[in-house]
């Protein structure tokens, strides 16, 4: 059966974000290792999405607002024991946000984890972080990331900064595994650099805290234009978590005009028509 273009243009994305040096990290991990870092990630999107829930609805016990953000039965009893293992992945995305603001770096959090600022939950492997970074930053950056074991040398921030495109500075944790994609703002990127400006501060809970997130308008244009790459569907299931539940303050006439400005006004009809709104 031959694949339709939207089908095709899916498994390219999905392609597209296979990382050989994280894959390589993860090989050399025994499986249990790996069950760790996948059970951390779900622990964290879960932990962030319950705390801001509370936040909001604060006559909710821990349990009922968890019962709340869950989208499917798991059975936590099975590994109680790993306990003291679920926290990897928050200690990462600490690791990471540590490492910028020692080098003094203006940035936001964008992708999965951002999205968790607005309602969302779901489990991601990587951290979007986008950067304002100067050049006579780029060696602070570097060194601060190598002393927490990360390897990004100065001339890939350099020459990543300087080419055409919008292709990530990858981050891998050599001890987890982890991936920290940093998007940086180049000369003449107007919706990034309106992104920066507009950047919010949100609470996440113990351990990352109050961290500076995408907007999200910003993130709900972001996931638009990645969606129109990749057609992959978890886009639309950020973007609807966002709409649904924001609605009563998101800026529509700001995400609009920007839909417009990017060109995106046929895909954002697709997107609108396929959220849970």
């Amino acid at each position: 059966m031959a694949l339709s273009e939207r089908q095709k243009r899916q498994i390219a994305g999905a392609v597209a974000e296979v990382d050989d040096a994280q894959i390589a990290i993860w090989r050399k991990m025994p499986p249990a290792r790996r069950a760790q870092l996948a059970l951390s990630m779900i622990r964290a999107g879960e932990r962030v999405g319950t705390y801001r829930l509370r936040l909001r609805r604060p006559e909710l016990s821990q349990a009922e607002a968890l019962f709340l953000i869950r989208k499917a039965p798991f059975e936590w009893e099975r590994v109680r024991h790993m306990a003291d293992e679920t926290e990897i992945f928050d200690d990462f995305l600490r690791t990471v946000i540590d490492a910028i603001e020692e080098a003094e770096i203006d940035y936001l959090i964008g992708g999965a984890v951002g999205a968790w600022a607005w309602g969302g939950t779901r489990t991601t492997a990587d951290f979007d972080v986008v950067l304002d970074l100067p050049i006579d930053r780029i060696v602070a950056l570097s060194e601060s990331l190598g002393k927490r074991n990360f390897l990004v040398p100065p001339d890939v921030l350099l020459d990543l900064l300087i080419a055409p495109g919008d292709l990530p500075a990858n981050a891998n944790h050599m001890t987890t595994g982890l991936k920290a994609e940093f998007f940086l703002l180049r000369p003449g990127d107007e919706l990034r650099a309106s992104a920066l400006q507009r950047r919010m501060l949100a609470d996440l809970g113990p351990p990352l805290g109050v961290v500076y997130v995408h907007s999200p308008e910003d993130l709900i244009l972001y996931k638009t234009i990645y969606y129109s790459l990749s057609q992959q569907t978890k886009h639309i299931s950020d973007i609807s978590i966002i709409v649904k539940s924001n609605s009563d303050t998101l800026e529509m006439d700001y995400i609009r005009r920007w839909v417009a400005r990017l060109g995106l006004e046929e895909i954002w009809q697709d997107v609108w028509a396929q959220i849970d709104k």
